[in-house]
């Protein structure tokens, strides 16, 4: 039974890292294929649409799923309840968002995203399929998650990288690649609610205001941190556009992309199996269970980036070297600093999702202020001093402060925990 229980667990683990490493490889792949079919001035104004899309869909979804997905983890929440309410939710918030999506459209005159209701329903469906990836976590289904997953990043993405290959002369916009973005993340909404636990039981399950009300009260402080998270993670390509321009850009986010998977494939493979256990410890107050889960993200987050940086030593200049842009041998280190901050983020989840299950989100949301005040305030300092490599230098800053704070107050909140139970 048990040796059966530990394949099994093998099995989604290999499949779940597959899908995602499909999709991952697919978005790579295109970032890798603009830069040297394209140009990096077309990788930089594709990198700030993306940013712009990744943006707009937290102002969406409010963060609602930490509220709702919390309860599906510890057992308290019936699960087509959950879909029914958060989609009125979404609804109201889509419609609230709508004029802030117009104007933000208007202003946005120095690429052409083509049609204003491509990017609006993008967003739209774009979020409703995070969510569903969330959720299908929580439900502890993490293959079909991330199935969902690779339907809505990967395949359109793979469309693109094909054609770029094998087409020679192939050309596309931003505005094309937006439609055809928005073609599967409309395609993952549709099977996310198909293949839902209970979905025919759907309109007859009652709407509860007063949960939702209590949903966006967590919701908002969770909200707030992700909003300063976010900023962290993409502000310095807005400054690095003011200050450098689009090229230095264009180099800049191939670099992160190269250095960002090994955040996805230990997110998959750790993180996305480990976390619900965490909350679920925290839950029935289950301290060996909470040790058990933080302890693993830190050994497999330390293993997995350790692996991955020997070989990055190895293939780098493979890689480069077929690319063929001059731009990009004398920044290498850039990688290296941050992948060093890839290490600091993953080992901070470690903590965050304890507090997340000790429903403490404002300690979440004073770590995440304070290290994105230390993040912004490098950026704006370093990079006209340092170029790319003071943006490098600000996010590894960023992710430092953001570990240390999570630590201490996750210690803070263990040893409370430990003095209530002693006493």
């Amino acid at each position: 039974m048990g040796i059966d229980m530990l394949n099994k667990n093998n099995l989604e683990k290999l499949l779940t890292l597959f899908c995602r490493l499909l999709g991952l490889g697919s978005r790579f792949l295109l970032t890798f294929l603009i830069t040297k079919e394209i140009s990096l001035e077309f990788q930089g104004e594709y990198t700030l649409v993306t940013t712009t899309v990744a943006l707009l869909i937290i102002f969406f979804g409010f963060d609602f799923y930490v509220y709702s997905n919390r309860l599906i983890i510890k057992g308290s929440l019936d699960k087509i309840f959950y879909l029914k309410n958060s989609l009125i939710f979404y609804s109201f918030s889509y419609i609230l968002l709508f004029p802030i999506m117009w104007v933000i459209y208007n202003k946005i005159t120095f690429i052409d995203l083509g049609s204003f209701w491509v990017l609006y329903f993008l967003i739209i469906f774009e979020h409703l399929g995070q969510e569903f990836f969330r959720t299908y976590i929580s439900l502890r289904n993490p293959v079909f998650a991330n199935i969902l997953l690779f339907i809505r990043t990967g395949i359109w993405a793979g469309i693109i990288v094909v054609n770029l290959v094998f087409n020679q002369g192939f050309t596309i916009s931003i505005a094309e690649i937006l439609q055809l973005w928005l073609l599967f993340a409309f395609i993952t909404f549709v099977l996310g609610v198909c293949f839902y636990p209970g979905i025919t039981m759907f309109f007859s399950t009652q709407v509860d205001f007063s949960w939702i009300k209590k949903g966006i009260g967590v919701g908002l402080t969770m909200f707030l941190s992700t909003i300063c998270l976010k900023t962290m993670e993409y502000s310095d390509r807005y400054l690095i556009t003011y200050f450098l321009g689009k090229v230095d850009l264009g180099v800049y986010a191939l670099y992160f992309q190269l250095a960002n998977l090994i955040n996805v494939m230990v997110f998959t493979m750790y993180i996305s199996f480990v976390y619900p256990d965490i909350i679920q410890a925290v839950h029935e107050k289950d301290l060996t269970g909470i040790n058990k889960g933080m302890k693993t993200i830190k050994n497999k987050t330390f293993l997995l980036i350790g692996i991955y940086a020997v070989f990055s030593i190895i293939f780098i200049p493979f890689f480069l070297n077929y690319i063929g842009k001059d731009e990009l041998y004398s920044n290498v280190p850039i990688f290296y600093i941050l992948l060093a901050g890839c290490l600091l983020l993953n080992l901070s989840f470690s903590y965050h999702y304890l507090i997340v299950g000790y429903e403490n989100e404002k300690q979440i949301l004073k770590a995440t202020l304070l290290a994105c005040v230390f993040n912004v305030a490098a950026n704006i300092i370093l990079i006209p001093l340092m170029g790319i490599y003071g943006a490098a230098i600000s996010l590894l800053i960023g992710n430092i402060c953001l570990f240390i704070f999570k630590r201490r107050y996750s210690n803070n909140i263990l040893s409370q925990w430990k003095k209530t139970k002693l006493s």
